[in-house]
């Protein structure tokens, strides 16, 4: 995995692991609170990386978009990133 600085701030391997993981307990079909058929943890992190060159890159599209962290919202940006990336992946019916 690749470090990123954002506005002078550094996302260490470390951090992005932990984020990865983080989205991943949301959409796993395992136990995840809003499963997703076809998720993993490499799709969540080619999502990511799409998000960082999105953050990085600073189109007018994408200028809204900035780094929180790790945050709920960087989790569901990633997600609706996955969803592009990945069409084929979708929400698994719940029974709640």
């Amino acid at each position: 995995m690749n470090t990123y600085y954002y506005k002078g701030t550094e996302v260490t391997p470390t951090e992005l692991k932990d984020f990865i993981d983080y989205v991943y307990s949301f959409y796993n079909v395992v136990d995840g609170l809003y499963p997703v058929y076809g998720c993993t943890k490499i799709k969540i992190q080619v999502a990511t990386g799409e998000y960082f060159d999105r953050i990085l890159k600073g189109d007018l599209e994408y200028v809204h978009y900035e780094w929180g962290n790790g945050d709920s919202l960087d989790r569901e940006r990633v997600r609706d990133i996955m969803f592009e990336l990945f069409p084929s992946i979708s929400y698994a019916k719940t029974n709640s």
